[in-house]
């Protein structure tokens, strides 16, 4: 079976419909009248911007397929770049159905998947495909048989693995198990898949910190260098999202930095961070610069100064600055990867990473776009939470940012995603924590709530999110001195957390049921330095402003929330809360309604 598919074909009718139209029925009719016939090849579906046929063997339709692939490119000279025609080619020996008006099965639906893969100008083979062209192949060694069309031979004889480049188990849409694929022919000047990747590497980055090296040669000033990488990697240590490099291991390769491909290759790094310093009495001048392994490419870099003696300090603030910005460097660099390369092609930990920071981004289609990342993790690796719980997490996320109303549905799903984490990890704290936090805001089921965020700090009591989502809960029940406790534990637990705004907005809702509200107003302002765009952060600000009899600040901060949530009302908040029939939750309501927040619907405020 072999599927072809129009590249950007939408585009090009959009475009140009009637030129686009034209010049797709000559190539159907040269197709159906010259190419198919002289390579045993039967029409079996014209599908507007596709077709479809079978083939008497694997080697005919490879043939059959380079020929239409020759054809466009002839046919492509003269013609503006963008106008150009480019075929995808999927293809796959199995057995199919017919009724005689149609043909069906499972073969058919992967060679059009196969054809999702391919670049344009390429040519994507399933696993049994590529058996036949090898048997093909072996049969050279007897005259006796043949192989196909002369063109096919030709190739052949020059190698199998010379024409088909093995790029490992692809996730395949709708289909359960990873597929084996092969690029046969060249690849595309833009390929879609590289070669073979491996789906069970690692979902964390491993970062290598390189020795800082001195600008001058002054012998007291060398440790310097070894004192700057062991500070950073202590603390990059503490991140749950990354694997650090020994500093015993990157010592060897102070002054040698440039060579990042070495580094990664020996060490096994995806990043390399190194830099330079310069002292100056007392003053320190320091240029950091983060790598990607994969490319060389410097992904960020940043000239800072301090004083020598913040080095020595446990909580220095240089190399507290370093960590921090090279930590937000990896997840920004992923991201970019997400939004500029096909999933298929990326690594895990990309789109683990990526899926984080893009979950919290303000633009709600990419926030839905997260829901296909946190898929192609499932898809890939079946057996792990964390992708399941993320997801649960994602749900939540849909409804506390205004973006779902239907919160039976929501939670539903939700559960659905913790209890598929739980039952391939029982004591996987991040699933826990978020089955707790769906009791609490979709389903406003406190107890159960407080019951699985315990149960997530108990089985890792190092888990960030797991003490931040219990200060929560403990938050929304009123009890404020051991929200305040939990909460400020999490963030401490994660100092370089990328999502730092959102631990803080949580802090926040621990210091109101505190009552701890000029504190409380700090949290608020330093998370919206991080994140503007956050509305829960907004209402913490004007609760807190409230409380503080400072009513005109608080209006101000309202105009803000309802250009982020123009629909909210009293109601719509209330209805949102999970502690709406608390006396906590109502005098949260009472102070957005003092704001100016309207009631909706004409009905009472809360009382």
């Amino acid at each position: 079976m072999l599927l072809v598919d129009l590249v950007e074909s939408v585009r090009l009718m959009r475009e140009h419909e009637a030129a686009s139209v034209q010049r797709w029925a000559d190539f159907v009719h040269i197709v159906v009248n010259n190419i198919l016939p002289r390579h045993r090849g039967i029409l079996l579906k014209s599908l507007g911007d596709g077709l479809l046929a079978r083939f008497e063997t694997v080697p005919d339709s490879v043939d059959a397929a380079a020929a239409m692939h020759r054809m466009l490119a002839k046919k492509n000279a003269g013609i503006p770049e963008e106008q150009h025609f480019h075929l995808r080619a999927g293809i796959n020996a199995a057995m199919t159905w017919s009724d005689g008006i149609d043909i069906y099965g499972t073969g058919v639906n992967l060679a059009a998947r196969l054809a999702t893969l391919a670049g344009p100008g390429e040519t994507i083979a399933s696993a049994s495909a590529h058996e036949q062209l090898a048997a093909s192949l072996a049969s050279l060694a007897n005259p006796g048989e043949t192989i196909g069309s002369a063109a096919a031979r030709d190739e052949l004889t020059h190698g199998v693995d010379a024409t088909c480049e093995d790029l490992g188990n692809c996730i395949l849409k709708h289909f359960d198990k990873p597929v084996r694929a092969y690029r046969v022919g060249p690849a595309s000047p833009r390929p879609t898949l590289p070669g073979r990747r491996d789906y069970g590497a690692s979902m964390q980055p491993t970062i290598a910190v390189i020795p800082f090296s001195a600008r001058t040669d002054t012998p007291a000033f060398l440790d310097i260098g070894n004192l700057i990488a062991d500070s950073v990697i202590w603390r990059l240590s503490k991140s749950a999202n990354l694997k650090v490099i020994s500093r015993l291991s990157t010592a060897v390769f102070r002054g040698r930095a440039n060579d990042v491909g070495e580094v990664s290759a020996l060490l096994g790094a995806t990043y390399v961070l190194s830099g330079a310093y310069v002292v100056d009495n007392d003053r320190i001048m320091v240029t950091a610069e983060l790598s990607a392994a994969h490319n060389n490419q410097v992904v960020w870099t940043e000239r800072m100064s301090g004083e020598v003696d913040d080095l020595l300090r446990p909580e220095s603030e240089l190399a507290d600055r370093i960590a921090r910005s090279a930590h937000f460097a990896v997840f920004d660099a992923e991201v970019e990867h997400i939004l500029t390369q096909p999933l298929p092609t990326l690594a895990s930990y990309s789109l683990l990473l990526g899926s984080i920071k893009l979950m919290h981004r303000s633009s709600k289609d990419e926030f839905l776009q997260t829901r296909n990342i946190l898929d192609e993790l499932i898809n890939r690796h079946s057996r792990i939470a964390a992708p399941r719980a993320w997801l649960g997490n994602w749900f939540i996320l849909r409804v506390t940012r205004g973006w779902s109303e239907d919160r039976t549905r929501e939670a539903a799903e939700a559960l659905n995603a913790t209890h598929a984490a739980l039952d391939r990890d029982p004591s996987d704290a991040l699933a826990l924590a978020t089955e707790g936090f769906v009791y609490c805001h979709l389903l406003k089921d406190l107890d159960t709530a407080h019951k699985r965020c315990n149960e997530a700090v108990e089985v890792n009591p190092s888990h960030a999110l797991g003490w931040l989502y219990l200060g929560t809960v403990k938050a929304f029940m009123g009890d404020g001195s051991a929200a305040v406790e939990a909460t400020q534990r999490g963030m401490e637990l994660s100092p370089l957390d990328p999502q730092r705004y959102y631990f803080e907005s949580l802090g926040g809702t621990a210091l109101l049921s505190a009552h701890q509200y000029g504190d409380a107003e700090k949290l608020a302002h330093s998370s919206l330095k991080l994140n503007r765009m956050h509305p829960s952060t907004w209402r913490v600000l004007i609760i807190s402003l409230v409380c503080q009899d400072r009513t005109d600040e608080a209006r101000a901060a309202l105009a803000r929330l309802r250009e982020l949530e123009p629909a909210l009302t009293v109601e719509r908040y209330l209805a949102r809360m999970p502690n709406s029939q608390l006396e906590i939750g109502r005098n949260w309501a009472r102070c957005l309604a003092m704001a100016g927040l309207p009631s909706g619907n004409g009905s009472n405020l809360p009382q």
